[in-house]
Formats: C-alpha cells, sequence, structure tokens
C-alpha cells in the first residue's frame, strides 16, 4: 500500500510525539507499533520512506538545536510549555527545512494542515507563524 505525503507526514509526527512523551529513543519508536493506538489512529502497516525517517532521526540528534531556535520567535510563550503535538510539529517542520527536501511552503502548509486536524483549535496560527519565521 502506498502512502499519501500527508498520511506519512502524520506517521512521522506520532513517532516524534511519543519520543517526545516516553522519552524513547527515536529508535524504540519505530521498532514499538504500540505508539499508534494512543494517538487515537490506527495504521496498518508503519512505514517510513526515507525522507521521513532521516527526518525523525533529525529531530532526535538536534532536538535541542531546533528547539532553540523555536523559542527564539515564540512569543510570550517558551518551546518547554508548548503541548506535545505542537512541539512534535514543530520540530518536524525544522529538521524537513534543514534538510530541505521539500519547497518551505508545502512545509508550512503541511504543518499547519496536521496542527487543524490533531491539536488545539487556535494552534495553527502560532505554528504557521514559527515556521514561517524560521
Amino acid at each position: 500500500m502506498v502512502m499519501s505525503r500527508y498520511n506519512e507526514r502524520q506517521n512521522a509526527m506520532s513517532a516524534i510525539y511519543i519520543h517526545l512523551l516516553r522519552e524513547q529513543t527515536m529508535q524504540e519508536v519505530l521498532e514499538d507499533n504500540r505508539f499508534v493506538s494512543e494517538v487515537g489512529t490506527f495504521i496498518q502497516d508503519f512505514n517510513l520512506q526515507d525522507e521521513m525517517l532521516q527526518v525523525v532521526m533529525n529531530v532526535e540528534a538536534r532536538k535541542d538545536i531546533y528547539s532553540r531556535a523555536i523559542d527564539h520567535y515564540l512569543t510570550k510563550w517558551r518551546f518547554d510549555r508548548l503541548g506535545f503535538i505542537e512541539q512534535a510539529i514543530l520540530l518536524m517542520a525544522c529538521a524537513e527545512l534543514e534538510l530541505g527536501y521539500q519547497d518551505k511552503v508545502v512545509i508550512v502548509n503541511e504543518a499547519v494542515n496536521l496542527a487543524k486536524d490533531f491539536s488545539d483549535e487556535e494552534s495553527y496560527k502560532l505554528i504557521n507563524g514559527v515556521i514561517d519565521a524560521l
């Protein structure tokens, strides 16, 4: 089954979310399919293609650098005070921007869509503003 780019991003965001929530290594998260039910989504065949796999691995390796960059653009907020979903979306966007697999406009649009689907009603505005400023 071929997975859409958006569905693959959902999987990547879910993996990053569980990585943050459980404080597990990304390798542990990727080897453990139980995380799928915790985010309320059933994914029959969890598999990240090379690009998105590199994105989630970069998130783990460069999380501190990304969170400091995000902090710089947060007004009256700190990265560590954001919800794990928002953190996951922002970290994933940072990795995607750094790796350059997609144009910035695509990354912003996909991140906003993820925020609208999985986060609080107004969170997409914060996500949009921060990623656009990066």
